[in-house]
């Protein structure tokens, strides 16, 4: 083939443009953009920007710009170059890594790393030979430009390296990636490390074979006067013993030894790295015995790495700053959470009763009704979210040597007994906690009490009543990041204080976080008004004594707060409708929280983003208060319908000026707050809804919202639409088959939520207009039957769908009882935990006529049907009446083989089912 020879005017031309990207003006930028792009047109466009690239006779600024085209131009467009342009940029490029410019060598290493990716080393059989040989070179600059292009390969094809496709490289670049750690290159030395540690988890057999070897030298580095080379060692160590511990248990006394001195080390990165080691060596297989004997030493350390440096408190203790504007890139932006209802996004799992899916007996369990054993869904749910709560201790986004420290000291504490944990913390935390040590110091100690509230909760039980009148003093520290750790510290704490022992600090703790909350330091404010709110949570109805109180500090808040803590104060004020619930439907307490929340939503425009917190607020407060509201329902109703429509013009017009078929909508976060609002207010005042229908187009919209596509505008238009089918579904009977066709194509439990709130809305439907879901039924049964029997699925989900597959038998027996024994056991394990309310309640009278339609397809069930029907604390008349004559029907027809039968059930559900329907009995029908 004939060598490629650049067209000269074309070369100039693209120099040129190349040239300009020196100019710090936005349209010179557009106009680079616009001539690259003609440049695409030219099939050996990428020769000229690899030999541009190449050419250390250019100015350093034109080399760069051509190596980042060309990197990206490999990226998206390598398949469609010529195989010759390819070829040529992979002879070029290798010369190249030997450059004086660390940065244009760099970019080489980007750029063979994506032609790999794109390709194969097979494609590329000069590749590794040239990178091992440079290994071997006298040139500085051409190792260093291997190096760094080999870690990268090592990163990006840890597999392909591996594999015949490179000819098992790595049996020879291992062994002599390990003889650099002896180099005297300390860069060299981090990069051969670096190099290899990506191979640990996958564990290749040329590192098996070479893991002596790798130890030995990774050890030998570990005193290296480099801080970077010795926070790779730590690095290295520490996803050793995350993976691969086995290896390193012969050294493992030294090897903690070793890190008992690295987290001390001056330098901050080598101490962090080496902190991270005692999380996780926690949370391997028996660390308790090997980290038993080093407690003594192991907690002190921490201790000390959790102390704010005066580097640390000069930046983040701003003092009375409660007026100063927060900086845009400080506040988080506002995510919804749409309400999944039955807690659709809690824990997984079934709860199989007095028996489990292979038939055996539980005998161990001591409670015969399913209902207050099962738990509540959505509180699971909220015990995920305070697990994130958890982190506020933690005062910034970059994770540090004082997060690292403390993390370890939770995790520590939950491996240890109690008693042998504390004997080591508790003496040292008290001796920082000392009034004669700067405040740093226990301002550290607080944090530690607050690290270990959980993992060690049984044992600091009896140390509480000494403890919290010590941090509830504290909330008065003249230091705000003392004050502001304190009020996490007693949100960690807030379940013990809402309980009988704790009650007595009640009282104290809600009159001084209320001050805090109103603090003149932003800091203190925002952790007081994340502690107010979980311990909302926690004390529930214990703060109605206090709810005047509560609203007044909250108003004053108002005044102070700036736009972070503003978002914080929404959500402490909404956890408190949640909580208290119609408590707030009280004139005096209405008048006092509405009109701050109703000046905000008169002052924002419809455009403006602060507008969606509020809506979030709103929504819950609409829903506590309902009819207190009054006039305003109607003005909240009329926004939100204001607010749909027009972010549904806004999406139609964006989707048609950019010819986007997407049907993803600029405005969703509108949407979603206001069918949101709209759910508080149909909750809040429940049939009175109605009256405000006829004059809306909210069918309508509420169809047009159910055909936009993402899971959140979803999520709340199908749990609207549940609330409208029980409070006014004659308003929307025209749509009712468009809805049907919609929510049917979301029961796909990969978005649960989605799943959730759509098998839910169906089953409202269904109730209320049987005719117009009967063709359906046959539709959705099939998808109710394959999610019904993903026994590991989210509970919520799991009892929505029996619900809906109940209700589904209402409307049509004969459609559902064919495949009666196809979903009946995992039905019924999945109803026997719900509340006993007008859910269950209807799904049993489905599943009454279901059975009496096939009474043979559910028989080999009957234990699982049996077990339902026991979880019940008490049926209505008619219902009962129902279930006994059909289980005395079950015992009747199986005559002398009952007896046998009926002693194979657990002895406690044999217990509940004489009891409650005589079946140890002989009763004449």
């Amino acid at each position: 083939m004939s060598e490629w020879v650049p067209n000269q005017d074309g070369l100039k031309q693209l120099v040129y443009v190349l040239n300009l990207s020196n100019s710090t003006s936005r349209e010179v930028h557009d106009q680079i953009r616009e001539e690259l792009d003609k440049f695409h047109s030219v099939p050996d466009y990428n020769n000229y920007l690899t030999l541009i690239f190449k050419s250390n006779e250019l100015q350093p600024h034109i080399r760069s710009v051509a190596g980042l085209v060309l990197k990206t131009n490999i990226k998206q467009y390598f398949e469609k170059m010529p195989r010759e342009v390819q070829n040529y940029i992979k002879r070029e490029i290798l010369p190249v890594l030997s450059d004086p410019d660390a940065s244009v060598r760099h970019t080489v290493g980007n750029i063979i790393t994506n032609l790999i990716k794109k390709s194969c080393f097979s494609e590329w059989p000069e590749l590794l030979p040239a990178l091992n040989l440079a290994l071997e070179s006298n040139n500085q600059d051409l190792i260093e430009g291997s190096l760094y292009t080999l870690s990268l390969l090592c990163e990006d094809s840890t597999k392909k390296l591996d594999s015949d496709d490179s000819g098992r490289a790595l049996n020879q670049l291992i062994p002599k990636l390990i003889m650099f750690f002896k180099c005297n290159n300390a860069d060299f030395r981090k990069k051969a490390l670096v190099s290899i540690s990506y191979f640990i988890t996958s564990m290749p057999g040329a590192l098996l074979i070479n893991m002596e070897s790798f130890l030995k030298g990774i050890f030998s580095m570990s005193e290296d006067p480099s801080e970077a080379v010795r926070t790779n060692v730590c690095k290295t160590l520490v996803t050793l013993v995350e993976t691969k511990i086995e290896f390193l248990l012969p050294y493992i006394k030294d090897v903690i030894q070793y890190m008992l001195h690295a987290t001390k080390d001056k330098s901050e990165e080598v101490a962090l790295e080496a902190c991270e080691f005692w999380t996780a060596i926690s949370q391997a297989e028996g660390c308790r015995d090997l980290l038993r004997d080093y407690l003594p030493v192991l907690v002190p350390i921490l201790l000390n790495g959790m102390v704010y440096t005066e580097q640390d408190y000069e930046n983040l203790d701003q003092g009375d700053d409660s007026m100063t504007p927060d900086r845009p890139q400080d506040i988080k932006p506002f995510i919804s959470t749409t309400k999944s209802h039955g807690g659709g996004g809690g824990g997984g799992g079934q709860d199989t009763g007095f028996i489990n899916p292979e038939g055996n007996s539980n005998n161990n369990n001591n409670n015969n009704n399913s209902n207050s054993s099962g738990g509540n869904n959505e509180e699971e749910e909220e015990e995920e979210y305070d697990e994130e709560d958890d982190e506020d201790g933690f005062e910034d986004e970059a994770w540090t040597i004082r997060k690292s420290s403390a993390f370890a000291i939770d995790v520590l504490s939950g491996i240890f007994p109690d008693a042998e944990y504390l004997s080591v913390t508790l003496p040292l935390i008290e001796q920082r906690m000392n009034e004669q040590n700067p405040w740093p110091v226990r301002e550290s100690a607080i944090l530690a009490l607050g690290a270990i509230a959980d993992g060690s909760k049984n044992g600091l039980a009896p140390h509480l009543s000494k403890v919290i009148p010590y941090l509830i003093n504290t909330l008065n520290d003249p230091k705000p990041l003392v004050r502001s750790i304190t009020c996490w510290t007693l949100s960690r704490y807030s379940y013990w204080i809402a309980q009988a022992d704790g009650r007595d600090y009640l009282h104290p703790l809600v009159v001084n976080l209320l001050n805090r909350i109103v603090d003149n330091n932003k800091k203190v404010q925002e952790a007081a008004c994340s502690a107010f709110a979980t311990l909302e949570e926690e004390a529930d109805l214990l703060l109605i004594p206090y709810l005047q109180i509560i609203l007044v500090t909250f108003v004053n808040a108002f005044g102070k707060y700036q736009a972070k803590n503003l978002l914080i104060l929404y959500d402490a004020i909404s956890t408190l409708a949640k909580v208290v619930g119609n408590e707030l439907n009280k004139p005096e307490l209405i008048n006092i929280l509405v009109p701050p929340l109703l000046q905000k939503f008169n002052a924002l425009d419809d455009s403006n983003k602060n507008l969606l917190p509020l809506l979030g607020c709103l929504n819950q407060v609409c829903s506590s208060i309902g009819a207190g509201l009054q006039n305003l329902i109607s003005l909240f109703f009329n926004r939100s319908i204001k607010l749909i429509e027009g972010s549904l013009q806004a999406h139609y017009k964006y989707n048609q000026d950019q010819k986007n078929s997407s049907n993803y909508s600029i405005d969703q976060d509108f949407i979603v707050a206001a069918l949101d609002l709209l759910q508080g207010l149909s909750e809040g005042i429940g049939t009175s809804i109605e009256s405000l229908i006829p004059n809306s187009n909210l069918p309508h919209l509420l169809l047009q919202c159910m055909n936009l596509r993402g899971s959140d505008v979803l999520q709340s238009s199908f749990a609207l639409l549940g609330d409208m089918s029980k409070f006014c579904l004659i308003h929307f009977k025209q749509y009712i088959p468009d809805y049907l066709t919609i929510l049917t194509n979301n029961l796909y439990p990969e978005y649960l939520s989605v799943c959730n709130n759509a098998s839910w809305a169906i089953g409202e439907i269904a109730i209320r207009m049987p005719d117009e879901v009967k063709p359906f039924v046959a539709t959705i049964r099939d998808r109710l039957i394959s999610n019904i029997n993903k026994i590991n699925l989210n509970r919520g989900v799991l009892e929505n769908t029996a619900v809906t597959i109940g209700r589904l038998g209402i409307v049509s027996p004969a459609d559902i009882s064919p495949s009666v024994d196809k979903f009946i056991q995992c039905w019924c394990m999945a109803i026997r935990r719900k509340t006993d309310d007008i859910e269950k309640d209807s799904a049993f009278r489905g599943m009454w006529l279901i059975i009496n339609n096939n009474p043979n397809g559910a028989l080999r069930h009957l234990v699982y049907i049996c077990d339902a029907v026991a979880s019940w604390d008490k049926m209505q008349p008619d219902l009962y009446e129902a279930y006994f004559k059909l289980l005395h029907m079950y015992k009747t027809s199986m005559g002398g083989v009952w007896a046998q039968f009926y002693n194979q059930f657990p002895q406690q559900l044999r217990q509940i089912l004489n009891d409650k329907f005589k079946l140890d009995q002989d009763i004449t029908q």
